[in-house]
Formats: C-alpha cells, sequence, structure tokens
C-alpha cells in the first residue's frame, strides 16, 4: 500500500521528494489523504465556502486561478417547471442540496481557468494541482483533465475526481476569510484626494487581498504604495499604507474578480496590535458563519 501511495505521490507532486520514511510518517500524521472518503470533506469545504483555488499543471511554477462549482441535475425534458426540485411537488420534499455531486466520487466541476490561457494548457496537461487554503494550512489534490463541458448554460472544466491528496504545513502565513455576513471594507485614497471602496477577501497580520472594479486597474500597479482605511459596519478602525504585493483575476460564480495582494507598512506596536485586532474579529466571523454552513448541510465544514 504504502509503495502505491508513494507512486501516487510521485505522479502528481512530481516537484516534492518523497522517501519511504517521509510516506510513513505522513500517513500516521494524517498529512496524506488516500481514500476518496478522506478527501471528501475538503471538497465539500472548497465548494461551500466558495474558497479559490490555486491550479498548477504538469508541475511547471506557473500558478492559475478557479473555484469549484456545483453541479445540479438537469431538469426532465418538457417538464416546465424551472424549479423542479422544490418543495411543494405531490408533497415530496427537496432531494437536491448544494455539493451533491460530490458525493458520488467520480468529478470534479471548476469554472475556467484566469488567466484564460491556462485553460488551453489544462487540456492538454497530464496531471493536475488543485490547492486550497485553510486556516492553518493547505491541502494539495492530484487529478486530470476529463472534458469541457456545461452546467446551468455555463461552460466549466470536468476533472476526473482526486486520485489522492496532501496536507501541506506551513504553506503561507495564517490569512482570515472576510465572510459575506460582515460588513468589512476598506476604501483606498487614489486622484485628486477621492477614495474608491473595494470588497476585502481575506487578511492577516502582514496583508490582505481585496478585489477592485476592472476600470480600477490603473490604480493598482505592482509595488505601488498606497493610503487606505479599514471599515466595519461604517467604523473606521484603521489608517494604514501598503505596498502592492500581486495583481490576479478569478472567475466567481458570476463574472471575474479582479484581485489585488497588498504587504502592510506597519510603523509601531499599536499598528500591529490593531490589525491583530481585527484579524481576529474576521476570524471569528468566518468560524461563525462556517458553523451556520455546517448544521445547514449536515456537513462538518473546515475552517
Amino acid at each position: 500500500m504504502s509503495e502505491e501511495i508513494k507512486h501516487k505521490l510521485q505522479r502528481f507532486f512530481p516537484s516534492e521528494i518523497f522517501t519511504d520514511s517521509s510516506v510513513t510518517e505522513d500517513l500516521e500524521n494524517g498529512d496524506i489523504l488516500k481514500t476518496q472518503e478522506d478527501i471528501l470533506p475538503y471538497l465539500q469545504t472548497a465548494l461551500l465556502d466558495d474558497k479559490p483555488l490555486e491550479i498548477e499543471l504538469d508541475g511547471a511554477s506557473t500558478v492559475y486561478f478557479s473555484r469549484l462549482k456545483d453541479e445540479p441535475p438537469e431538469p426532465e425534458e418538457g417538464d416546465g417547471d424551472e424549479h423542479p426540485l422544490e418543495e411543494g411537488r405531490e408533497g415530496e420534499e427537496e432531494t437536491f442540496k448544494e455539493g451533491n455531486y460530490l458525493l458520488e466520487k467520480s468529478h470534479l466541476i471548476t469554472l475556467p481557468l484566469e488567466p484564460g490561457l491556462g485553460n488551453l494548457h489544462l487540456r492538454r496537461s497530464g496531471i493536475i494541482t488543485l490547492r486550497m487554503f485553510t486556516k492553518s494550512y493547505a491541502v494539495e489534490f492530484g487529478t486530470t483533465f476529463s472534458e469541457l463541458t456545461k452546467v446551468e448554460d455555463l461552460p466549466v472544466l470536468k476533472l476526473e475526481y482526486p486520485k489522492i491528496a496532501r496536507i501541506v504545513r506551513n504553506a503561507r502565513e495564517f490569512r482570515a476569510k472576510v465572510p459575506d455576513s460582515l460588513d468589512f471594507f476598506a476604501t483606498i485614497d487614489v486622484d485628486d484626494d477621492s477614495e474608491i471602496i473595494v470588497n476585502a477577501i481575506d487578511i492577516s497580520i502582514q496583508g490582505m487581498a481585496f478585489s477592485f472594479k476592472k476600470n480600477e486597474q490603473k490604480y493598482f500597479q505592482l509595488d505601488d504604495t498606497i493610503t487606505f482605511k479599514l471599515y466595519l459596519e461604517d467604523e473606521l478602525l484603521a489608517r494604514l499604507d501598503g505596498s502592492i504585493r500581486h495583481r490576479s483575476k478569478i472567475r466567481k460564480r458570476q463574472g471575474i474578480d479582479y484581485i489585488c495582494g497588498v504587504l502592510f507598512d506597519l510603523e509601531s506596536r499599536i499598528s500591529a496590535a490593531v490589525v491583530e485586532s481585527i484579524v481576529a474579529t474576521v476570524q471569528r466571523a468566518h468560524l461563525r458563519e462556517l458553523a451556520e454552513k455546517s448544521e445547514t448541510s449536515g456537513i462538518n465544514l473546515i475552517a
């Protein structure tokens, strides 16, 4: 069994070195997800928590971005009912739940990759690595391409259900995801003493990521320094400076997010303490939202 697992790890994660002793240790620590059942909760979390995914093809260093997409069943032809699974048909209860297709453990559905050239490379790839982040580690899934298809008239990518997955600890610093239920946002100082509002995505003690509109790209160039304010429910929490470290695009369920990553310039211990408090507040809100989703879905989502 260990030799078979080692072979899968070497195939899907070719940039890493796996020895017999390291594989044995990772298995004992639960850091290798070798069965479909082991992998399932992480995929359910990625879908229901709408986590961005990093995608690498054939072990290359280029990183693309996407998200998992749900796959509702197709309406029966001639039904004429736009919502055939809703409660009320002959007393039947709704049978479709978000993420149901993952229980089949046969495939994954993802949105098209960004940058868009990745979709061409993906179709020609031999191996695909998907990476999601929890609060304390990354999870990497090894899979392959199946086909281009459509779900709800939207072009999507169909991948095989992961053959193996692994937990990678200390992959990056802790980041608290900003939940939809939290009214947490930032304003950025731009030209002519004006401001624009951006949507916070996640935040750490070192920096944050936010999304902005396509026509605002000119304000966010790599290595530029920006000044911004952080608000929670219209209450000003902090005014900070930071430098732009990356820009990217990622598909969402409707449209595309334009994302900017900023490294904070924390000039004092007071500023650092304020940011730590904000991170804690955001994380508590995210944990509450996950708990509510877990209760509603009956799935133990992973923070």
